[in-house]
């Protein structure tokens, strides 16, 4: 999609694109430079000015007053205070326009577009403009349009893979509708997740998933805050040291010849404990396990 038409040189001349004013900051400064005008969303009747990066839009505010919560009180994240302007006068003239920082021109075209599409009943996209649509929507509390993309990305989910939808879903607070169904197919699949889906969702929803996972096989009823999930019947823990090493990626391990492999393995087996009163948002912080051998010596040695 070509984006900008129309402009102005530094001198206010104009120049092969059309005639567009200097525009000045929002707070009162004044840059010398081209404003394009978008060569579509600069429109007859527009009433409502917005400024992206160079590029100028002339829209409706019709579609930000009707529906929209938050649109004319946001400002940036991490760009300071912005000096307010008079109600009756933002985004009323170039001049004045509503300077958006984080938001891209491309993001904003598609965005525009569910208003101004001109197909009616048809809204043909590719997948990543509903991305761009349900963000813009979420953060500008547009509901009925926050609606409409989660159904658009439901309707072709299979073009979206199921931790991609995860992540969106929850970053931009989609109704548990949409995520619990999403997680339970997470959680019941047979396919371990993946080292890429656990980036993707970040540590402590994979430690979530992983816990539920946990809870769903278990054959031992311990509650959900502390789920048991036992090895294999005749399983000791000296024979999980192959899969540990391949794993993990660490170099096979035997234990010395001479070592008891009937007692389990709890030669080896000091569990670090969960201090489940320290938790952040349900993660568990996990203690290191004691070091018994050095408080044994320890009592020998008081008694000689």
């Amino acid at each position: 999609m070509s984006r900008t038409s129309n402009g102005s040189g530094l001198d206010g001349s104009l120049n092969n694109f059309g005639a567009s004013p200097t525009t000045p900051l929002r707070d009162g400064k004044e840059r010398r430079r081209y404003i394009l005008h978008h060569d579509k969303y600069y429109m007859v009747g527009g009433d409502l000015f917005v400024l992206i990066d160079d590029v100028m839009f002339k829209i409706h505010s019709y579609f930000f007053k009707r529906e929209a919560r938050n649109f004319f009180d946001d400002v940036p994240a991490g760009h300071g205070p912005v000096p307010p302007l008079a109600e009756e006068d933002e985004g009323r003239s170039e001049a004045k326009a509503i300077r958006i920082l984080d938001v891209t021109v491309e993001e904003f075209e598609h965005f525009l577009w569910v208003f101004y599409n001109p197909s009616y009943s048809i809204y043909d996209a590719e997948i990543s403009s509903w991305f761009s649509i349900l963000k813009l929507a979420h953060r500008w509390d547009f509901p009925m349009v926050k609606d409409f993309a989660l159904r658009e990305l439901e309707r072709r989910q299979r073009e979206v893979s199921l931790v991609k939808r995860i992540r969106l879903y929850h970053d931009y607070e989609a109704p548990p509708e949409y995520l619990v169904p999403l997680y339970g197919e997470l959680c019941a699949r047979d396919l371990t997740p993946t080292a890429d889906e656990a980036v993707e969702l970040g540590f402590e929803q994979m430690y979530r998933v992983f816990k539920a996972r946990e809870l769903l096989r278990s054959t031992v009823d311990a509650g959900a805050d502390c789920p048991l999930s036992p090895l294999r019947d005749g399983m000791t823990e000296e024979e999980t040291y192959p899969t540990v090493a391949e794993v993990f990626g660490l170099p096979m391990y035997a234990p010395p010849e001479g070592n008891d492999s009937n007692d389990g393995g709890e030669s080896h087996r000091q569990a670090a404990s969960v201090d489940e009163s320290q938790t952040k948002d349900g993660v568990p912080n996990i203690k290191a396990p004691k070091n018994k051998n050095k408080k044994d010596k320890q009592k020998k040695h008081e008694k000689n």
